[in-house]
Protein backbone atom coordinates (compact mmCIF):
# COMPACT_ATOMS: atom_id res chain seq x y z
CA UNK A 1 0.00 0.00 0.00
CA UNK A 2 1.39 3.41 -1.05
CA UNK A 3 2.22 6.01 2.03
CA UNK A 4 0.19 8.81 2.83
CA UNK A 5 2.39 12.04 1.72
CA UNK A 6 2.54 14.43 4.67
CA UNK A 7 4.28 17.65 4.37
CA UNK A 8 5.73 19.15 7.20
CA UNK A 9 6.07 23.15 7.58
CA UNK A 10 8.77 24.78 10.21
CA UNK A 11 11.12 27.69 10.09
CA UNK A 12 12.90 25.97 12.85
CA UNK A 13 15.08 23.32 11.24
CA UNK A 14 15.78 21.28 14.24
CA UNK A 15 11.71 20.56 15.18
CA UNK A 16 11.03 20.21 11.74
CA UNK A 17 13.26 17.57 11.02
CA UNK A 18 12.38 15.76 14.56
CA UNK A 19 8.80 15.61 13.04
CA UNK A 20 9.85 14.37 10.00
CA UNK A 21 11.75 11.20 11.75
CA UNK A 22 8.98 10.05 13.58
CA UNK A 23 6.28 10.29 10.57
CA UNK A 24 8.97 8.28 8.52
CA UNK A 25 9.57 6.33 11.31
CA UNK A 26 5.19 5.59 10.98
CA UNK A 27 5.10 5.08 7.27
CA UNK A 28 4.16 8.09 5.76
CA UNK A 29 5.78 10.07 2.88
CA UNK A 30 7.27 13.14 3.82
CA UNK A 31 8.05 16.60 1.99
CA UNK A 32 9.61 19.77 4.26
CA UNK A 33 9.31 23.46 3.46
CA UNK A 34 10.37 26.08 5.66
CA UNK A 35 7.59 28.54 5.31
CA UNK A 36 4.33 28.89 3.73
CA UNK A 37 5.82 30.30 0.29
CA UNK A 38 7.79 26.97 -0.06
CA UNK A 39 5.10 24.46 1.17
CA UNK A 40 2.53 26.73 -1.36
CA UNK A 41 4.77 25.41 -4.00
CA UNK A 42 5.30 22.04 -3.26
CA UNK A 43 1.41 21.61 -2.47
CA UNK A 44 0.78 23.13 -6.51
CA UNK A 45 3.24 20.60 -7.23
CA UNK A 46 2.83 17.27 -5.74
CA UNK A 47 -0.52 15.57 -5.09
CA UNK A 48 -0.39 16.01 -1.29
CA UNK A 49 -3.69 15.65 1.36
CA UNK A 50 -2.15 16.27 4.94
CA UNK A 51 -0.30 19.27 6.01
CA UNK A 52 0.93 19.74 9.23
CA UNK A 53 2.53 23.55 9.74
CA UNK A 54 3.67 25.72 12.67
CA UNK A 55 1.81 28.92 13.38
CA UNK A 56 4.62 31.24 13.73
CA UNK A 57 6.91 31.70 10.48
CA UNK A 58 8.58 34.68 8.89
CA UNK A 59 7.36 35.07 4.98
CA UNK A 60 4.15 33.15 5.51
CA UNK A 61 3.13 32.11 8.73
CA UNK A 62 0.65 29.21 9.32
CA UNK A 63 -2.86 30.63 8.95
CA UNK A 64 -1.85 32.58 5.83
CA UNK A 65 -0.82 29.39 4.42
CA UNK A 66 -4.30 27.77 5.58
CA UNK A 67 -5.89 30.97 3.78
CA UNK A 68 -4.00 30.25 0.20
CA UNK A 69 -4.21 26.72 0.20
CA UNK A 70 -8.11 26.99 0.48
CA UNK A 71 -8.00 29.52 -2.12
CA UNK A 72 -5.78 27.88 -4.45
CA UNK A 73 -5.94 24.29 -4.00
CA UNK A 74 -9.07 23.24 -5.84
CA UNK A 75 -8.28 20.09 -7.40
CA UNK A 76 -8.31 18.03 -3.90
CA UNK A 77 -9.20 18.59 0.01
CA UNK A 78 -5.79 19.36 2.13
CA UNK A 79 -6.39 18.69 5.74
CA UNK A 80 -4.85 21.20 7.75
CA UNK A 81 -3.27 20.72 11.33
CA UNK A 82 -0.98 23.80 12.87
CA UNK A 83 0.88 24.04 15.62
CA UNK A 84 0.67 26.67 17.99
CA UNK A 85 1.52 27.66 21.51
CA UNK A 86 -1.55 30.00 21.82
CA UNK A 87 -5.02 28.84 23.92
CA UNK A 88 -6.70 31.46 23.42
CA UNK A 89 -10.68 30.67 21.89
CA UNK A 90 -10.06 33.72 20.18
CA UNK A 91 -7.23 32.37 18.40
CA UNK A 92 -8.22 29.24 17.37
CA UNK A 93 -11.42 30.80 16.31
CA UNK A 94 -9.76 32.72 13.76
CA UNK A 95 -7.42 30.02 13.11
CA UNK A 96 -10.74 28.21 11.94
CA UNK A 97 -12.18 30.87 9.96
CA UNK A 98 -9.37 30.81 7.73
CA UNK A 99 -9.30 27.10 7.12
CA UNK A 100 -7.40 25.05 9.88
CA UNK A 101 -8.85 21.61 10.69
CA UNK A 102 -7.28 21.09 13.88
CA UNK A 103 -4.71 22.60 15.90
CA UNK A 104 -1.61 20.61 18.24
CA UNK A 105 -0.14 22.65 21.09
CA UNK A 106 3.61 22.36 21.10
CA UNK A 107 5.65 20.57 21.94
CA UNK A 108 3.70 17.70 20.15
CA UNK A 109 2.44 14.79 22.15
CA UNK A 110 3.10 11.78 19.91
CA UNK A 111 -0.13 9.66 20.48
CA UNK A 112 -1.95 12.61 20.45
CA UNK A 113 0.13 13.43 16.73
CA UNK A 114 -1.13 10.07 15.68
CA UNK A 115 -4.30 10.30 16.20
CA UNK A 116 -4.62 13.49 15.01
CA UNK A 117 -3.25 12.06 11.87
CA UNK A 118 -5.65 9.28 11.97
CA UNK A 119 -8.47 11.15 11.96
CA UNK A 120 -7.35 13.25 8.88
CA UNK A 121 -6.57 10.15 6.88
CA UNK A 122 -10.48 9.17 7.86
CA UNK A 123 -11.92 12.57 6.64
CA UNK A 124 -9.74 12.77 4.02
CA UNK A 125 -10.88 8.86 2.59
CA UNK A 126 -14.51 10.68 3.22
CA UNK A 127 -14.10 13.83 0.94
CA UNK A 128 -12.32 11.35 -1.51
CA UNK A 129 -15.55 9.03 -1.48
CA UNK A 130 -17.16 11.86 -1.48
CA UNK A 131 -15.65 13.50 -4.10
CA UNK A 132 -15.80 9.82 -6.36
CA UNK A 133 -19.97 9.73 -6.20
CA UNK A 134 -20.12 13.37 -7.16
CA UNK A 135 -18.45 12.32 -10.40
CA UNK A 136 -20.78 9.94 -10.97
CA UNK A 137 -23.65 12.09 -9.76
CA UNK A 138 -22.68 14.78 -12.40
CA UNK A 139 -21.64 12.65 -15.24
CA UNK A 140 -25.15 11.17 -14.77
CA UNK A 141 -26.51 14.59 -14.91
CA UNK A 142 -24.83 15.60 -17.97
CA UNK A 143 -26.44 12.41 -19.22
CA UNK A 144 -29.42 13.17 -17.80
CA UNK A 145 -29.33 16.47 -19.46
CA UNK A 146 -28.27 15.35 -22.84
CA UNK A 147 -31.20 13.22 -22.83
CA UNK A 148 -33.30 16.02 -21.75
CA UNK A 149 -32.28 17.79 -24.84
CA UNK A 150 -33.03 15.28 -27.15
CA UNK A 151 -35.94 14.94 -25.74
CA UNK A 152 -36.99 18.34 -25.99
CA UNK A 153 -35.50 18.67 -29.79
CA UNK A 154 -38.31 15.96 -30.80
CA UNK A 155 -40.94 17.37 -28.83
CA UNK A 156 -40.59 20.54 -30.72
CA UNK A 157 -40.27 18.87 -33.76
CA UNK A 158 -44.09 17.87 -33.54
CA UNK A 159 -45.13 21.13 -32.40
CA UNK A 160 -46.84 22.83 -35.68
CA UNK A 161 -44.69 25.24 -37.90
CA UNK A 162 -46.02 28.82 -37.33
CA UNK A 163 -47.45 31.53 -39.83
CA UNK A 164 -50.32 28.05 -40.11
CA UNK A 165 -52.47 29.00 -43.40
CA UNK A 166 -55.62 27.09 -44.13
CA UNK A 167 -57.99 29.59 -45.96
CA UNK A 168 -59.65 32.13 -45.14
CA UNK A 169 -57.87 30.95 -41.40
CA UNK A 170 -54.40 32.25 -40.17
CA UNK A 171 -53.01 30.87 -37.16
CA UNK A 172 -49.71 31.17 -34.68
CA UNK A 173 -48.52 30.70 -31.55
CA UNK A 174 -46.27 31.15 -28.29
CA UNK A 175 -44.76 28.52 -26.38
CA UNK A 176 -42.55 29.40 -23.43
CA UNK A 177 -41.76 25.75 -21.87
CA UNK A 178 -41.09 25.52 -18.00
CA UNK A 179 -38.16 23.36 -18.29
CA UNK A 180 -35.97 21.06 -20.80
CA UNK A 181 -39.42 19.23 -21.70
CA UNK A 182 -42.81 20.35 -21.68
CA UNK A 183 -46.72 19.31 -21.16
CA UNK A 184 -48.45 21.60 -23.66
CA UNK A 185 -48.76 20.83 -26.85
CA UNK A 186 -51.24 22.44 -29.86
CA UNK A 187 -52.11 21.96 -33.39
CA UNK A 188 -54.37 23.37 -36.33
CA UNK A 189 -54.67 21.38 -39.53
CA UNK A 190 -57.56 20.66 -41.96
CA UNK A 191 -59.50 17.70 -41.47
CA UNK A 192 -61.18 17.75 -44.99
CA UNK A 193 -61.94 19.99 -47.75
CA UNK A 194 -64.62 21.74 -45.73
CA UNK A 195 -63.31 22.40 -41.72
CA UNK A 196 -60.18 22.58 -40.51
CA UNK A 197 -59.46 21.50 -36.62
CA UNK A 198 -57.57 22.70 -33.97
CA UNK A 199 -56.62 21.43 -30.37
CA UNK A 200 -54.30 22.79 -27.18
CA UNK A 201 -53.43 20.56 -24.53
CA UNK A 202 -51.94 20.73 -20.88
CA UNK A 203 -50.51 17.41 -19.20
CA UNK A 204 -50.73 17.95 -15.59
CA UNK A 205 -47.50 17.36 -14.11
CA UNK A 206 -44.13 18.70 -15.57
CA UNK A 207 -40.70 16.59 -16.80
CA UNK A 208 -40.39 13.60 -18.90
CA UNK A 209 -43.49 11.97 -17.92
CA UNK A 210 -45.75 14.95 -18.81
CA UNK A 211 -43.68 15.33 -22.03
CA UNK A 212 -44.36 11.53 -23.20
CA UNK A 213 -47.76 11.84 -22.74
CA UNK A 214 -48.06 14.89 -24.48
CA UNK A 215 -46.41 13.44 -27.21
CA UNK A 216 -49.09 10.48 -27.43
CA UNK A 217 -51.72 12.51 -27.33
CA UNK A 218 -50.50 14.40 -30.34
CA UNK A 219 -49.95 11.12 -31.77
CA UNK A 220 -53.36 10.16 -31.08
CA UNK A 221 -54.63 13.01 -33.50
CA UNK A 222 -51.98 12.44 -35.90
CA UNK A 223 -53.57 8.55 -35.77
CA UNK A 224 -56.85 10.01 -35.85
CA UNK A 225 -56.50 11.78 -38.64
CA UNK A 226 -54.44 9.08 -40.66
CA UNK A 227 -54.05 5.51 -39.79
CA UNK A 228 -57.75 4.72 -37.45
CA UNK A 229 -59.50 8.25 -38.57
CA UNK A 230 -61.69 8.65 -35.22
CA UNK A 231 -61.54 11.94 -35.91
CA UNK A 232 -64.45 11.11 -39.07
CA UNK A 233 -67.53 9.27 -39.15
CA UNK A 234 -67.57 7.32 -42.44
CA UNK A 235 -67.77 11.13 -44.27
CA UNK A 236 -68.92 13.23 -41.40
CA UNK A 237 -66.33 14.69 -38.60
CA UNK A 238 -66.46 13.30 -36.04
CA UNK A 239 -68.20 15.84 -32.82
CA UNK A 240 -65.64 17.14 -30.90
CA UNK A 241 -67.23 16.06 -27.60
CA UNK A 242 -67.59 11.87 -29.06
CA UNK A 243 -63.35 12.57 -29.65
CA UNK A 244 -62.83 13.84 -26.58
CA UNK A 245 -64.55 10.67 -25.39
CA UNK A 246 -62.58 8.59 -27.45
CA UNK A 247 -59.51 9.79 -26.26
CA UNK A 248 -60.39 9.51 -22.55
CA UNK A 249 -61.82 5.80 -22.69
CA UNK A 250 -58.10 5.19 -24.58
CA UNK A 251 -56.00 7.05 -21.81
CA UNK A 252 -58.05 5.82 -19.03
CA UNK A 253 -56.97 2.26 -20.39
CA UNK A 254 -53.29 3.17 -19.82
CA UNK A 255 -53.58 4.65 -16.33
CA UNK A 256 -54.50 1.43 -14.40
CA UNK A 257 -51.06 2.18 -12.44
CA UNK A 258 -50.02 5.27 -12.97
CA UNK A 259 -52.62 8.54 -12.64
CA UNK A 260 -51.81 10.92 -15.44
CA UNK A 261 -54.69 13.22 -17.17
CA UNK A 262 -54.56 16.68 -19.21
CA UNK A 263 -56.66 18.91 -19.63
CA UNK A 264 -57.77 19.94 -23.78
CA UNK A 265 -59.72 22.06 -26.39
CA UNK A 266 -60.81 20.50 -29.52
CA UNK A 267 -62.95 21.97 -31.97
CA UNK A 268 -63.34 22.15 -35.61
CA UNK A 269 -64.31 24.98 -38.03
CA UNK A 270 -66.42 25.35 -41.00
CA UNK A 271 -63.61 26.89 -43.76
CA UNK A 272 -66.38 28.47 -45.62
CA UNK A 273 -69.38 29.99 -43.14
CA UNK A 274 -67.02 30.60 -39.84
CA UNK A 275 -69.27 27.86 -37.48
CA UNK A 276 -67.25 25.95 -35.18
CA UNK A 277 -67.64 23.50 -32.38
CA UNK A 278 -65.29 23.29 -29.79
CA UNK A 279 -65.24 20.91 -26.59
CA UNK A 280 -63.34 22.46 -23.50
CA UNK A 281 -62.11 19.24 -21.18
CA UNK A 282 -61.05 21.15 -17.88
CA UNK A 283 -58.39 23.51 -19.95
CA UNK A 284 -59.48 27.40 -19.26
CA UNK A 285 -61.71 28.76 -21.28
CA UNK A 286 -61.67 30.19 -24.92
CA UNK A 287 -62.45 33.38 -26.24
CA UNK A 288 -62.81 35.01 -29.40
CA UNK A 289 -61.84 39.08 -29.29
CA UNK A 290 -64.17 40.54 -32.26
CA UNK A 291 -62.91 43.46 -34.37
CA UNK A 292 -64.02 46.31 -31.79
CA UNK A 293 -61.55 44.48 -29.28
CA UNK A 294 -65.14 42.86 -27.52
CA UNK A 295 -64.58 39.71 -25.82
CA UNK A 296 -66.76 36.24 -26.34
CA UNK A 297 -66.27 33.24 -24.30
CA UNK A 298 -66.69 29.80 -25.38
CA UNK A 299 -67.03 27.13 -23.32
CA UNK A 300 -68.69 25.22 -21.15
CA UNK A 301 -66.03 23.61 -18.78
CA UNK A 302 -65.94 19.90 -18.21
CA UNK A 303 -63.60 17.35 -16.41
CA UNK A 304 -60.14 16.92 -17.59
CA UNK A 305 -58.99 13.74 -19.85
CA UNK A 306 -58.17 10.32 -18.65
CA UNK A 307 -59.36 10.82 -14.87
CA UNK A 308 -62.00 8.67 -14.95
CA UNK A 309 -63.90 6.13 -17.58
CA UNK A 310 -67.94 6.96 -18.00
CA UNK A 311 -67.46 10.98 -18.20
CA UNK A 312 -69.02 12.44 -20.83
CA UNK A 313 -68.69 16.25 -22.22
CA UNK A 314 -70.37 18.58 -24.03
CA UNK A 315 -70.08 20.48 -27.42
CA UNK A 316 -70.52 25.11 -27.49
CA UNK A 317 -71.03 26.36 -30.58
CA UNK A 318 -69.11 29.65 -32.34
CA UNK A 319 -69.15 31.52 -35.00
CA UNK A 320 -65.77 33.15 -36.37
CA UNK A 321 -66.50 36.27 -38.41
CA UNK A 322 -63.72 37.82 -40.77
CA UNK A 323 -61.49 39.66 -39.06
CA UNK A 324 -61.89 38.27 -35.27
CA UNK A 325 -59.59 35.73 -33.66
CA UNK A 326 -60.31 32.39 -31.18
CA UNK A 327 -57.65 32.32 -28.31
CA UNK A 328 -56.68 29.13 -26.66
CA UNK A 329 -54.32 29.16 -23.80
CA UNK A 330 -53.33 27.06 -21.21
CA UNK A 331 -52.41 28.37 -17.28
CA UNK A 332 -49.33 28.89 -17.51
CA UNK A 333 -50.33 32.15 -18.45
CA UNK A 334 -53.18 32.76 -15.92
CA UNK A 335 -51.58 31.14 -12.90
CA UNK A 336 -47.89 32.98 -14.08
CA UNK A 337 -46.85 34.82 -10.86
CA UNK A 338 -44.39 37.75 -10.58
CA UNK A 339 -42.11 38.52 -7.79
CA UNK A 340 -45.14 39.33 -5.86
CA UNK A 341 -46.93 36.15 -6.40
CA UNK A 342 -49.74 38.39 -8.15
CA UNK A 343 -51.23 35.83 -10.73
CA UNK A 344 -51.13 37.27 -14.47
CA UNK A 345 -54.82 36.07 -14.74
CA UNK A 346 -57.27 35.74 -16.91
CA UNK A 347 -58.82 38.85 -17.31
CA UNK A 348 -55.56 40.52 -18.01
CA UNK A 349 -54.59 38.07 -20.90
CA UNK A 350 -58.24 39.02 -22.40
CA UNK A 351 -57.94 42.70 -22.03
CA UNK A 352 -54.42 42.76 -23.57
CA UNK A 353 -55.20 40.75 -26.33
CA UNK A 354 -58.20 43.00 -27.13
CA UNK A 355 -56.12 46.21 -26.93
CA UNK A 356 -53.67 44.57 -29.64
CA UNK A 357 -56.47 43.82 -31.87
CA UNK A 358 -55.42 45.87 -34.48
CA UNK A 359 -51.65 43.96 -34.75
CA UNK A 360 -50.63 41.40 -36.87
CA UNK A 361 -50.62 38.20 -35.23
CA UNK A 362 -47.22 37.30 -34.61
CA UNK A 363 -46.26 41.19 -33.48
CA UNK A 364 -49.53 40.13 -31.06
CA UNK A 365 -47.64 37.44 -29.56
CA UNK A 366 -44.40 39.05 -29.26
CA UNK A 367 -46.13 41.75 -27.06
CA UNK A 368 -47.56 39.33 -25.24
CA UNK A 369 -43.98 37.48 -24.58
CA UNK A 370 -42.36 41.24 -24.06
CA UNK A 371 -45.69 41.44 -21.31
CA UNK A 372 -45.20 37.64 -19.66
CA UNK A 373 -41.69 38.42 -19.07
CA UNK A 374 -41.98 41.79 -17.48
CA UNK A 375 -44.58 40.29 -15.45
CA UNK A 376 -42.10 37.45 -14.33
CA UNK A 377 -39.30 40.07 -13.93
CA UNK A 378 -37.50 38.46 -16.99
CA UNK A 379 -34.61 40.52 -18.25
CA UNK A 380 -34.96 41.60 -22.02
CA UNK A 381 -33.74 39.19 -24.65
CA UNK A 382 -33.68 36.22 -21.78
CA UNK A 383 -35.34 32.90 -22.84
CA UNK A 384 -35.73 31.76 -19.14
CA UNK A 385 -38.18 29.05 -18.37
CA UNK A 386 -41.36 29.57 -16.83
CA UNK A 387 -42.60 28.13 -13.46
CA UNK A 388 -45.37 26.23 -15.95
CA UNK A 389 -45.59 25.75 -19.64
CA UNK A 390 -47.16 28.93 -21.18
CA UNK A 391 -48.80 28.34 -24.32
CA UNK A 392 -50.73 30.63 -26.38
CA UNK A 393 -52.27 29.99 -30.08
CA UNK A 394 -54.20 32.73 -31.87
CA UNK A 395 -56.85 31.61 -35.08
CA UNK A 396 -58.04 34.46 -36.82
CA UNK A 397 -60.80 34.30 -39.84
CA UNK A 398 -58.72 36.34 -42.22
CA UNK A 399 -61.35 38.78 -44.23
CA UNK A 400 -61.25 39.05 -48.05
CA UNK A 401 -60.37 41.71 -50.27
CA UNK A 402 -60.87 42.83 -54.07
CA UNK A 403 -58.68 43.45 -55.93
CA UNK A 404 -59.08 47.06 -55.54
CA UNK A 405 -57.97 46.55 -51.92
CA UNK A 406 -62.08 47.06 -50.63
CA UNK A 407 -62.76 44.49 -48.10
CA UNK A 408 -65.78 41.93 -49.09
CA UNK A 409 -68.96 41.79 -46.51
CA UNK A 410 -69.49 37.89 -46.45
CA UNK A 411 -72.85 38.69 -45.14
Amino acid sequence: MQSQPVLVVDDAATWRKLLAALLKKWGYQVFEAENGEQALAILLEHPINLLISDWEMPVMDGLTLCQQVRQRVQDRYVYLIVLTARESVEDLRTGFAVGADDFLRKPVNQIELQARLHAGERVLRLEATLAARNNNLSEALRQIEQDLQAAARLQLSILPPHALHHDPYYADWLFIPSAWVSGDIFNFFPLDHQAVGFYCVDVAGHGVSAAMLSVAVARQFLHGRTVDRFLFSGEEITPPAQVVSILNERFCAQNHDVLSYFTMIYGVINLQSGEGKLCQAGHPTPFIVSCEGDIRHVGDGGPPVGLLEELSWEESSFRLEPGERLCLYSDGISECENPEHVMFGSRQLESLLASLGNMPVASLLAQVQHRLNLWRDTAPGENAPAADDISLMVIERQPLYLSNGEKIDEN
